[in-house]
């Protein structure tokens, strides 16, 4: 029996030999055309990076991008970016990986209300641009990026340049050509929106009696073009139902009714549903940066001393109030800074398409005697700030401004 095993190490020994061999000769070859363009794998630790030395790279990456599902199935959060972080060094060229620790920065790191930590952004956007630089011939990363400002961030002109670059794919998933159109209507670029549909629909005409999925296609641009063209001509044509404009007589409050939570409310004229406010407290004179420049490399730390909360609260019958509790996340919301801005924004470009019949998209049909912001050239906003001071948010002293 003991020479059985003998003999077994001495199999495995030779094998482990002949693939530390082959990895020698291989490596100049993976280096110049495999490897990350990073040349460090940064936030890893001497020990996770023994895995790397004998070779194994894929199977191994793909063992622990396994136990990183693990990891996040079970809620266990913080240990999931370390194997990501991992296995991108492993295997450069697994775009899962980029795309769902992406949306893991961006989507999971939340307080106990469910509030984004919104500084987990400028990673994820970070950790996209390395899986762009590692894989710039593929379509999915671009379309990761330019969805995470559609959706997340809600900036929609940004989002334009990174699926435009999405779009010149023709291997690109169909329907996800559709969001480029969707994106292009939100920034205000109506004509460009036109155009995009009408191409989409071109092409989609070429295949339409192909198969069922074929005129689904066909049927989801027409209909998509039409309501596109539909829209700027009852909002902007002749007859705009944008005009005149609405004075929107926006207002809000701000009041700290106990240590670290507040209370907003304020108005806005609007009488339906399908309008949301947007609230941002954050350390004053500090705005994030939601570029994938902010960052010189890729890390997994955050700002501690940074203090950012944003809500989306709607407005039902022309009100809007909620109170938000800070006070039981204390590693989001540390409270370090002396003052603090507490910003309300409404951004028609996500209001609902009946509101915007009446104010428009971009806000052409809308108007405020005080609060009207006409700082970006493609929307009009609805923006007021109040300053609190870290006194007051932590009622030290005087109590409750």
């Amino acid at each position: 029996m003991r020479r059985k095993s003998s003999g077994l190490w001495l199999a495995l020994l030779v094998i482990f030999l002949i693939q530390a061999g082959l990895q020698w000769r291989i490596h100049p070859l993976w280096a110049k055309n495999y490897a990350p363009k990073q040349t460090t794998p940064v936030g890893l630790s001497p020990e996770q990076l023994l895995v790397a030395i004998a070779g194994f790279r894929e199977f191994m990456a793909g063992i622990l991008w396994v136990r990183a599902d693990g990891f996040f199935h079970s809620g266990n959060y913080d240990a999931v970016l370390p194997v990501l972080r991992l296995v991108t060094w492993l295997d450069p060229h697994n775009l899962d990986v980029y795309a769902t620790g992406a949306w893991h920065m961006g989507y999971n790191f939340t307080d106990e209300a469910q509030r984004s930590d919104r500084r987990y952004i400028p990673l994820a956007l970070k950790f996209l641009e390395e899986g762009i630089e590692n894989n710039p011939n593929v379509w999915d990363l671009y379309f990761e990026m330019g969805w995470m400002y559609y959706h997340k961030i809600q900036d929609p002109v940004s989002a334009v340049y990174w699926l435009k670059k999405a779009d010149e794919f023709p291997d690109m998933i169909p329907a996800r050509r559709h969001i480029l159109a969707h994106a292009q209507f939100k920034a205000g670029m109506f004509n460009d929106a036109v155009q995009t549909w009408g191409r989409l629909l071109a092409d989609a005409e070429k295949t339409r009696n192909q198969d069922w999925e074929s005129r689904n296609l066909y049927d989801v641009r027409q209909n998509n073009f039409h309501d596109t063209m539909l829209d700027i001509f009852r909002r902007y044509g002749p007859e705009p139902t944008t005009q005149p404009p609405l004075d929107m007589k926006f207002d809000a409050t701000v009041k700290v009714v106990r240590p670290r939570v507040i209370l907003v409310e304020g108005t806005l004229n609007i009488p339906t549903i399908g309008a949301r406010v947007t609230v941002i407290l954050r350390d004053k004179g500090r705005k994030l940066d939601y570029t994938p420049k902010a960052l010189k490399t890729f890390t997994f730390e955050v700002d501690p001393t940074l203090t950012y909360m944003q809500d989306s609260i709607a407005v039902r019958e022309t009100r809007f109030r909620r109170e938000i509790d800070m006070s039981k996340d204390p590693k989001m919301y540390s409270f370090k800074a002396p003052e603090y801005e507490v910003e309300f924004i409404f951004d028609p470009r996500y209001a609902s398409p009946h509101i915007q019949d009446r104010i428009g998209s971009d806000g052409y049909g809308m108007t405020d005697a005080r609060y009207l912001d006409t700082s970006d050239p493609s929307v009009r906003m609805l923006r007021k700030v109040v300053t609190l001071t870290r006194d007051e948010i932590l009622m030290l002293g005087k109590r409750g401004q």
